[in-house]
């Protein structure tokens, strides 16, 4: 449940677009608009850059800077990790499903173009929020559970051994022990629903724009990142094929 709150209470933070936070936030919010401003302006001289000044549907979205390295993982890792998961199944095993922890909910499957811009912006992020998956990757009961009831052929190691197949050599460090070169190594249907539903508040700017847009409007989104107060970096990722007139 505080998790839960806490997702809520940094949307609020983060999404200029938010319903109306308490006062306190109001101050943070302030500064949020001013550094979007500086984000479109970054895309629009992005574009200007590449030769398409004029192209319209070009979302924005300012994500936390990402200062995690690709390391090999410490053997030490996988064996916590493996521990964590042995107790998970356990629980699994001797309690009902009333008795998980209370989590996120599984989301809706989203629209295919509203999945295209969540997979841009997060690969353009390379995985701020991941990191703080750790040596646990935010598995819950839950999740084990769902997994357990899909492949009820699994004894308590296989139900282990399936989730350690995927785990890469190498990881980004700080970072969850699923977190490779490529983003997530560990397929959607096993991650828990944390990483499946949480969506953090440059997506959720995003994704509210996008709703404004007209249907084949939409080209693509520039990702900046915030580190403190400041913006830094930012890339073009074209979500959409452009048009022949464009």
């Amino acid at each position: 449940m505080a998790f839960v709150a806490l997702v809520v209470l940094i949307a609020c933070m983060t999404d200029p677009s938010a319903p109306d936070a308490p006062t306190g936030m109001r101050s943070a919010r302030r500064q949020l608009a001013v550094l979007y401003d500086d984000v479109r302006r970054r895309r629009d001289e992005a574009l200007v850059a590449v030769g398409t000044p004029h192209e319209a549907g070009w979302l924005v979205a300012l994500v936390p800077v990402h200062r995690a390295v690709l390391q090999p993982t410490a053997a030490e890792r996988h064996a916590a990790f493996a521990h964590r998961l042995r107790e998970l199944v356990g629980f699994v095993r001797a309690h009902g499903p009333d008795e998980d922890p209370r989590t996120l909910a599984e989301p809706p499957a989203m629209r295919d173009l509203a999945a295209r811009l969540v997979s841009a912006t997060c690969s353009a992020c390379g995985g701020a929020c991941c990191g703080n998956g750790g040596d646990h990757a935010f598995l819950r009961s839950g999740t084990v559970r769902a997994f357990m009831t899909r492949h009820p052929h699994l004894d308590d190691d296989g139900v282990v051994a399936a989730y350690l197949a995927f785990l890469p050599r190498e990881a980004m460090h700080p970072g969850c022990v699923y977190q490779g070169v490529a983003g997530c190594t560990l397929p959607r249907d096993m991650r828990s629903t944390i990483c499946n539903a949480y969506l953090c508040g440059g997506l959720q700017h995003a994704l509210h724009a996008l709703q404004a847009l007209a249907p084949g409007e939409t080209r693509g989104v520039y990702v900046a990142q915030r580190d403190g107060r400041a913006v830094t970096g930012g890339v073009l990722q074209r979500v959409a094929a452009p048009s022949a007139t464009s």
